[in-house]
């Protein structure tokens, strides 16, 4: 349910001409949902909404009139939980109209800039879009590529690889 009443809010974003300024808004938003104290601000019943709106305004030096507005409807439809996933949304469709697909790098350590770099460029090559990556560590000892929104992942990992030897050299005996 939230996911399609996000979609429908970010709908109705994407077609304003400020979509830059409000996506920027609405991300630094974002950043305070982050912290479990704000998500229970908001997400309480006892304070009031116009509180919460100035702790959220309190994030801008002067805020547009139309971030403003945006804001109070979703106050007064008590869905400023929403937002999060109201940004989430925006950020696929700001890609997807970029074509910009971004994907994950899982592995067990950090990997360098410079060689996410050149594996960004190499599936970038591969299936003809632009594609931009972000690593997280895993507890695993392979290496996981996640291109959700292209459908594609690829992985690799010594066991598995110790695995397919070890079928390869029954099947030949």
């Amino acid at each position: 349910m939230n996911d399609v009443l996000a979609k429908r809010y970010a709908k109705a974003i994407l077609n304003r001409k400020d979509f830059d300024d409000f996506f920027e808004s609405l991300s630094a938003i974002d950043l305070a949902f982050s912290s479990s104290k704000f998500v229970d601000v908001i997400n309480s019943f006892d304070i009031k909404k116009e509180d919460k709106l100035s702790l959220i305004l309190s994030f801008f030096d002067n805020p547009k009139e139309s971030i403003v507005n945006f804001l109070k409807i979703l106050l007064h439809n008590s869905r400023l939980a929403l937002i999060p996933d109201i940004v989430l949304e925006l950020k696929r469709q700001k890609a997807l109209k970029e074509q910009i697909y971004s994907g994950i790098v899982y592995s067990k350590d950090s990997i360098e800039a410079s060689k996410l770099k050149k594996l960004e460029e190499s599936l970038s090559k591969k299936f003809a879009v632009n594609i931009k990556l972000d690593n997280k560590t895993a507890q695993d000892s392979g290496v996981k590529i996640s291109l959700d929104e292209l459908g594609y992942e690829i992985s690799f990992s010594m066991q598995t690889f110790k695995t397919k030897i070890s079928d390869y050299i029954l099947k030949t005996i």
